[in-house]
């Protein structure tokens, strides 16, 4: 079984690959093979870190098999038949969508107030949502595709608790199965119409959006430690300023504006990659700032849904992808990079 996990991901990134030049994608298979050098490297760290007997050596190898697993299936996905990348980003709006309904609590708080009292019927319309969002996406409705959740879900949800008479813990109740529409429906939902601008579109957002989270973690792993060698500077001091302390006591505003500033050195780096629009070409400068934006939006991401395995008591939203935690844990700064890398495109390039 450990040899399936080890050799399966290799042999569907190799498939992507085939398909991919036989496609002339050259610009996906410059990324592939920046991400396969990526895994290659950790895959190397985590053998040197288990003859080193290293204290983390156990949690670096799992999250470099995950990584393998999840760059393997997403790749197959893109590089494959568009109806594909449709089903797999449908799925992953789906299992996003049950694992956040998985992770709110139901019942009284321990306050005695009403708590989330989970409204079935609602939590179906957010499911039933997803295929008829994909379906908009994939015949290339974007005039429903872009009123379908905010418009017509939005007021559809209040209404089912009116036909079923509800009263007692309605505002939070609806408040929760809103969110799910808009986090896990609606804004993840725009990688499905990311596919119809291009698939190097939606791999430009994904790459970016998950080096962000990397350099991010590494970035303020860093200045801690050049902080903790000059405790008494003022560098420490504005180096240990944290964004919200109270939601994620690692997070400095120090290291979320330089992983954003490299993001922005990332896309710049990715402009000769990307294909050619309607309007013309990616310019340098609108690649620092969509760089920049999905730097900023990415780390709001992050903390935006920290904030919420606070309020639910929970470190992880699963168990799902080992040395990761949840499906969420993997797609909170996507939740919020996607709409903002489509729309950004879509009104500047088309």
């Amino acid at each position: 079984m450990n040899a399936i996990k080890l050799l399966v991901p290799p042999v569907l990134i190799a498939a992507s690959g085939w398909g991919l030049a036989h496609r002339g994608e050259t610009g996906m298979l410059v990324i592939l093979g920046i991400l396969l050098g990526v895994l290659v490297f950790f895959s190397g760290l985590s053998l040197v870190l288990k003859v080193r007997r290293a204290a983390m050596v156990d949690e670096i190898a799992q999250r470099t098999i995950t990584w393998w697993w999840m760059v393997a299936v997403f790749m197959l996905a893109v590089a494959t038949h568009k109806i594909v990348s449709f089903v797999f980003l449908g799925l992953l709006c789906l299992a996003s969508l049950r694992e956040y309904y998985a992770l709110v609590p139901e019942g009284p708080d321990a306050d005695g107030s009403p708590g989330v009292a989970k409204d079935r019927p609602s939590m179906w319309l957010s499911y039933l949502a997803v295929p008829v969002v994909a379906w908009a996406a994939y015949a290339e409705w974007y005039e429903l595709f872009i009123i379908l959740v905010p418009v017509y879900g939005f007021l559809l949800v209040p209404i089912l608790f009116v036909l079923q008479d509800k009263t007692r813990g309605a505002i939070r109740s609806m408040g929760v199965v809103v969110l799910g529409f808009m986090f896990f429906v609606f804004s993840l939902g725009h990688a499905l119409f990311m596919i119809n601008i291009g698939a190097m579109v939606l791999l430009y957002c994904f790459t970016l959006t998950e080096a962000r989270d990397l350099l991010s973690y590494w970035i303020g792993k860093g200045l801690a430690r050049w902080a903790d060698a000059r405790p008494e500077s003022a560098t420490a001091r504005v180096l240990r300023h944290r964004v919200a302390p109270s939601i994620s006591p690692n997070k400095t505003w120090a290291a979320g504006i330089a992983a954003a500033v490299c993001t922005a050195g990332l896309s710049l780096g990715l402009v000769p990659l990307m294909p050619e629009f309607p309007d013309g070409r990616f310019d340098y400068w609108f690649a620092a700032v969509l760089g920049l934006l999905i730097g900023w939006v990415g780390l709001m991401g992050d903390l935006v849904f920290s904030m919420v395995k606070r309020d639910v008591g929970t470190k992880d939203s699963g168990k799902l992808l080992p040395g990761h935690g949840g499906i969420i844990d993997r797609v909170d700064s996507l939740i919020f990079t996607v709409p903002i890398t489509f729309h950004m495109i879509f009104w500047v390039c088309f």
